[in-house]
């Protein structure tokens, strides 16, 4: 029966010397009593130059205060106690067994297992640390990082123009589009803006192109901050734009309108050291049950901006339907 006894332990032994896993016991004054073959290779200390050494003593980089606590905790309580690699990197400076260039990972990453071991020949209570190498699981996960950053990058060059850092063309008619259809079903309420700058030609052929763009930036800037997270702002054309403003009437559009266009003639770009003044015309128009769909929406806003642009520019028109009989609907220009 006691050779059996014996065997096991041997066995036992054997198996936590193999597995995949660094494993240590200290005693209760932190001397090393046991050190299995993961720690040894991945510390290049040999167990026996390390049994009977205070682990301090010998891996002086050791929080020691925060390990001793937790030790001294684990010993009192008599219960299992864990760190994740989230809370602490790594405990002992092992290296990792990865070699991809351009990886972020100095030391082999580790979860940290405490458990408590009944010494029942003196009583007392040792610990063992149980290493488990969690590097794989860290590079995996910066590498999904690096994919969804990458995505995110993507979606933003998809859906927003280059030059102004707003929304496209493209992204600006997909949500008004569904809005549209949103508006159809449940009968919710919507406007749309359409501007654009007035005589922009003579702004490029008189300061250039890249004064052009940067009138086009600071048009962008400025109107961006006067709309809400809800709204939707985007470069429609060259020097053409459209904001979607869900939730709102012609009246608050047409005030809002008002709002832009008088800001708008205050900003002053500065380029090479001059001055540069613009005005903007704009046309707006509201969601009716009768529009047949986006694109008509979208063309009503662009026959009120060009009224703006014919009646003198720098103004604000609103399409109206003022009514309806069989054969014909009457139609309104109102100046904001």
């Amino acid at each position: 029966m006691n050779n059996i006894v014996i065997d096991n332990i041997q066995t036992l032994h054997d198996i936590i010397d193999h597995i995949n896993i660094g494993i240590t016991v200290l005693d209760t004054h932190n001397h090393v009593i046991f050190w299995n073959r993961f720690m040894v290779k991945h510390s290049g200390i040999s167990e026996s130059d390390l049994i009977g050494k205070n682990l301090f003593d010998v891996f002086t980089y050791l929080p020691r205060q925060w390990l001793e606590l937790k030790l001294k905790s684990v010993r009192l309580i008599k219960n299992y106690s864990f760190v994740s690699w989230t809370q602490k990197p790594y405990l002992f400076r092992f290296n990792h067994n990865r070699m991809i260039s351009g990886e972020s990972i100095e030391y082999m990453h580790q979860d940290c297992t405490f458990i408590p071991v009944h010494n029942s020949d003196t009583g007392e209570t040792y610990v063992c640390i149980a290493i488990h190498d969690m590097t794989d699981v860290v590079a995996s996960q910066q590498k999904i990082m690096e994919i969804n950053d990458i995505n995110k990058t993507l979606e933003h060059m998809t859906n927003h123009d280059g030059l102004t850092a707003i929304f496209n063309r493209e992204y600006v008619e997909k949500q008004i589009e569904y809005e549209f259809s949103k508006a159809k079903r449940y009968g919710s309420l919507f406007s749309i803006i359409l501007f654009d700058i007035d005589k922009f030609k003579n702004v490029n052929d008189t300061f250039g192109h890249l004064a052009g763009d940067e009138v086009l930036r600071n048009t962008a800037s400025t109107i961006k901050s006067q709309l809400r997270s809800s709204d939707v702002f985007g470069r429609y054309g060259g020097e053409e734009f459209m904001i979607l403003l869900p939730e709102t009437n012609l009246e608050n559009t047409a005030f809002l309108s008002q709002r832009i266009r008088h800001n708008i003639e205050k900003m002053v770009t500065i380029y090479d050291n001059t001055e540069i003044k613009i005005t903007i015309s704009i046309g707006v128009v509201q969601f009716r049950p009768d529009i047949k769909d986006h694109l008509q929406m979208v063309h009503e806003a662009d026959i009120a901006l060009y009224h703006s642009k014919q009646n003198g520019r720098n103004a604000v028109t609103q399409y109206k339907i003022t009514g309806c009989n069989l054969l014909n609907c009457s139609l309104s220009f109102n100046k904001a």
